[in-house]
Formats: structure tokens, C-alpha cells, sequence
């Protein structure tokens, strides 16, 4: 079997990165490989700790995104972690929707980040993406949520890691807050949590009851998502 590096660089662009091998499409990329990043048959089971998809489902049609992450999942070890960035589709909208951004140039660079640059087949996105969406997905590829992060108000920064691999108060505590929230933990909350569950004064499910009992769980089930930055 051939000696492959333990680290995956999939839809690499002209991303390309030392220490792995780097995956595209595109021979004009000069990839390590050229593949259909939906079907790494060529790749062994299993094979590598670290999984990179950085911007790349958004680029796949939208029946792809799970054979694509069911692909990933295949390729990782035991014990390894998939991270995969994505656009946030609420996050747009919520972009869009703030009074800043009504006029014609910045409301033309968020439909920019929507759609994609255009500039070649390939590179126009086909999907988007809710918290609860990435839940799903993920979980029908063997998949959880270890560590979320929303980047720059319009994407979401995902590690994810084999069911069962959540290890720590805080990654169960991440994966909480983004399977009831719909977002990435809050810094404070992640330690007031964290230092509970720690000292033993509340459990993992405990925090989950705390979360859904919040005013910002019952806020979100009724009103539009944005209501929940007047709490």
C-alpha cells in the first residue's frame, strides 16, 4: 500500500499544504491527486488523522453533500478529526438584512460570498448550510460536532470527529450548545460550563436542560433568528 501522509487536503484549490496530500478536481491546480472529491475509492479506509474540506461542499450539488462527508468519514481514523468550513446561510441573511450593508456595492459582496467567484465551472456554489443542516448531514456520515466557530459573521468553522470520539467537557459542551442553539459556544458560557461539569456540580444532560430552558432557545423557536442578539 502506498505511503501516504496522515494528513488530507481535499478540494485543495491553489490551497496547497506541506505535510499533506493535497485532493482536486482540477489538473490546473497541480494537485497531489486528481480526484472526485465524492468518490476517494483510490485512498484506504481510515487511513488519516486529519481531514481538511476547506470551502468545498458549497461547490457540490446539494444531493453530493452527504456522499461527499460519508466519503471523508471512510478515509478517517478512529480517532481523527474532519474540519470542513462552510457558508452559514442565516449568517448571510443576517448580513444582508443589517442596514449597513441595503446599499447596492455591500450588498452586491455578500451575494458575491453567496454564489461564488463565477470565474470557471467549478466555482460557483450549489449549497448552503444551517447549523441544524450540518447536524444531520454529519450524523448520517457516523460523524459529530467536536468544536464549532463562526468566522468573519458568515461561515462555520467545523471539527468533527467519529461518533463516540467526544472526549472532554468542553468538546460535549460545543456540541451542545451547536445541536440546541444552532451556533458555536460562547466563550463564557463554554467556561461556566465547563468549570460545572469539571467540579461535578452538573452533568453533560444538565447542561443541555440549562440550554433549552435559556430565553435564547425560546426566542429561536419563534421568532427569527436575529432576535436572539436583543436578549
Amino acid at each position: 500500500m502506498q505511503n501516504y501522509p496522515k494528513k488530507l487536503n481535499i478540494g485543495c484549490g491553489f490551497d496547497k499544504r506541506e505535510g499533506f496530500l493535497n485532493v482536486d478536481l482540477n489538473a490546473f491546480h497541480d494537485p497531489d491527486l486528481i480526484a472526485d472529491v465524492c468518490n476517494l475509492s483510490m485512498l484506504p479506509s481510515g487511513a488519516f488523522d486529519y481531514i481538511l474540506a476547506q470551502d468545498v461542499l458549497e461547490h457540490l450539488e446539494r444531493e453530493k453533500s452527504c456522499v461527499a462527508l460519508r466519503e471523508w468519514s471512510r478515509l478517517l481514523s478512529p480517532n481523527g478529526c474532519l474540519e470542513i468550513r462552510v457558508p452559514s446561510l442565516l449568517g448571510m441573511f443576517e448580513l444582508l438584512s443589517k442596514p449597513e450593508n441595503r446599499a447596492w456595492e455591500n450588498a452586491e459582496k455578500i451575494i458575491h460570498l453567496m454564489y461564488g467567484t463565477q470565474k470557471y465551472n467549478g466555482d460557483y456554489h450549489l449549497a448552503g448550510f444551517t447549523a441544524e443542516i450540518l447536524v444531520e448531514y454529519l450524523r448520517r456520515s457516523g460523524l459529530v460536532v467536536r468544536r464549532a466557530i463562526a468566522k468573519d459573521d458568515w461561515l462555520f468553522d467545523i471539527e468533527a470527529v467519529k461518533e463516540g470520539q467526544l472526549r472532554t467537557p468542553e468538546e460535549l459542551i460545543h456540541n451542545a450548545y451547536f445541536q440546541i442553539l444552532g451556533r458555536p459556544a460562547d466563550q463564557g458560557g463554554l467556561e461556566a460550563f465547563s468549570q460545572r461539569v469539571q467540579c461535578g456540580a452538573m452533568t453533560i444532560q444538565d447542561v443541555c436542560i440549562e440550554l433549552i430552558d435559556s430565553n435564547e432557545y425560546q426566542v429561536i423557536q419563534t421568532k427569527p433568528i436575529y432576535f436572539r442578539n436583543q436578549i
